[in-house]
């Protein structure tokens, strides 16, 4: 029998089956795909690197040759120029790069998944999973689809690492929908995207659209090839009355550096669309079994946390679980504390983009302003999981309230109508 079963092979469960393989707990991931598989989330933020360094998968990621992201950028909806901000103004203890990496994520969801399987996970792929079992109110085992017969697997401890499948979460009716976000993404690959010269070429581009909640994403996944992304609320696409290509391209045109970016770019895969942005689980563990990034959480991806999330959640689960496993105690109350940990810094997360979608095109005054500058970097960077550590946060609300509360503000028609909570 196993010891633990991970439903999921994509960055969380690999990382989850790296950490307990180190720990001596034996550990089965279930994928329902055959890797390589196509994935949208090509960004990552500093914060991983820590990760991939405890698993021993940074010199993968180096030798790999994946695009290195020094910084960020955002763009004016209506005006040339950028903002920029670089990590290395942070350095963060323990990390001994200034950057971290744009990928293609079928690549690095496969090297990942092989990384795991190398340190002692087993591995099968293209198994769906239908369930998990329980017994007297303990996850058990899962039944699964394994070449065209379905089968029982027993374990000790069950993973829900299924990302927006969120496979218990539906299970047990625990998914909530996010009352505020509903935002929905048009995104392809280009080649010949004008990206500039010098550092910055690399960087994360957003340009902010004069649209509700609008923005697009610039992604370089190679020297040659470049993610594009347009995201918006859904009732702005509905509204549009346009096809995918019609909506995007409108879009574009929306914000003057963006359009010159891409006036010479040529698309080479078909348009994809993402949705049902954000929502969160009622609870992350039960007795038997624990969820993990996204088929725990799933927060806009405005920051490029999501891998970021996969990464800590699985990290802090498997600490939690060793201690299962030592004391062996398997209830909700023993596996509460990684939940306690990870809702915190999500919540963190979460309270950032509230703000960030409230100001858009303001949220510069922040990244420019040398008392915030470096607090707003180490939030984009992932560092954060303590409410105390962001005294920004508390900036940004009173920012947004000096505007709110002057009739005659200059800044006031900036402000969107996203409630701040």
């Amino acid at each position: 029998m196993n010891d633990v079963i991970i439903v999921g092979g994509g960055p969380a469960g690999s990382v989850i089956g790296s950490y307990l393989s180190m720990a001596g707990i034996n550990n089965l991931i279930l994928e329902s795909a055959i890797h390589p598989r196509p994935h949208v989330g090509e960004s990552m933020v500093t914060a991983t690197t820590r990760v991939f360094k405890d698993i021993g998968f940074l010199e993968t990621m180096e030798r790999e040759g994946f695009i290195r992201k020094y910084g960020a950028a955002w763009h004016p909806p209506a005006r040339r120029g950028e903002f920029d901000i670089e990590f290395g103004e942070y350095p963060q203890e323990g990390i001994e790069q200034d950057y971290t990496y744009h990928v293609d994520r079928s690549k690095f969801d496969l090297l990942l998944l092989k990384h795991a399987e190398r340190l002692g996970s087993k591995v099968i792929q293209g198994v769906h999973v239908k369930e998990v079992l329980f017994e007297n109110g303990y996850a058990r085992g899962v039944r699964a689809t394994m070449a065209g017969q379905e089968v029982d697997l027993p374990c000790r401890l069950v993973v829900d690492a299924s990302g927006r499948n969120t496979l218990l979460g539906r299970q047990l009716r625990l998914k909530k929908k996010d009352p505020i976000f509903n935002q929905y993404a048009v995104h392809a690959w280009f080649e010949g995207v004008d990206k500039g010269t010098g550092p910055a070429a690399d960087f994360i581009h957003i340009y902010f659209l004069p649209v509700e909640r609008g923005w697009v994403w610039q992604i370089p996944i190679t020297q040659e090839i470049t993610s594009i992304g347009v995201v918006a609320e859904l009732e702005v696409f509905k509204q549009s009355n346009l096809d995918l290509a019609g909506y995007f391209h409108r879009h574009v045109n929306f914000n003057p550096d963006l359009a010159h970016a891409l006036r010479n770019a040529r698309r080479i895969n078909e348009f994809k669309t993402e949705g049902d942005y954000s929502y969160s689980m009622e609870k992350f563990v039960g007795n038997g079994f624990v969820m993990i990034g996204d088929a725990a959480r799933f927060v806009d991806p405005i920051f490029s946390s999501g891998v970021s999330v996969a990464c800590y959640s699985a990290k802090f689960a498997s600490e939690q679980i060793r201690h299962a496993f030592e004391t062996g105690d398997f209830s909700e109350a023993a596996l509460k504390p990684y939940e306690v940990k990870l809702r915190r810094g999500v919540d963190i997360w979460y309270e950032f983009i509230r703000l960030y979608y409230k100001l858009l095109p303001l949220f510069t005054y922040f990244i420019e302003s040398k008392k915030h500058r470096l607090q707003v970097l180490q939030l984009l960077q992932g560092e954060v999981y303590e409410r105390g550590e962001a005294p920004v946060l508390d900036a940004m609300r009173e920012y947004i309230e000096v505007v709110e509360s002057s009739e005659s503000h200059l800044f006031k028609d900036h402000l969107t109508s996203i409630p701040i909570g």
